[in-house]
């Protein structure tokens, strides 16, 4: 089971893009992203983004946590990078 604090948070999701395509959210709190954890994450440059290089058309699980209609859910993803129309891989900010 992830973490209960998130490594990142999305920010901006880009139409169009890998991010949007898996069903990324702005304002989703990433709990794992592939096999990173928060006790692994260093920050988004030095620990997702090669992570998402070595991944170009591979999908990643990422677990995100999410607040609905007043509840928080964990919910899983397949996030796989690629380029797209946009910039970057996944055309979501990580923060």
């Amino acid at each position: 089971m992830p973490d209960a604090a998130p490594m990142c948070t999305v920010g901006v999701v880009y139409p169009h893009s890998p991010a949007k395509a898996a069903g990324l959210r702005a304002g989703d709190a990433v709990l794992s992203f592939g096999a990173v954890r928060l006790a692994d994450f260093v920050s988004v440059g030095e620990t997702l983004a090669p992570m998402v290089k070595e991944h170009v058309g591979k999908p990643i699980s990422v677990v995100v946590s999410r607040v609905e209609d007043g509840s928080e859910a964990h919910v899983g993803l397949r996030l796989t990078p690629d380029t797209w129309s946009g910039k970057g891989l996944l055309g979501c900010s990580l923060k």
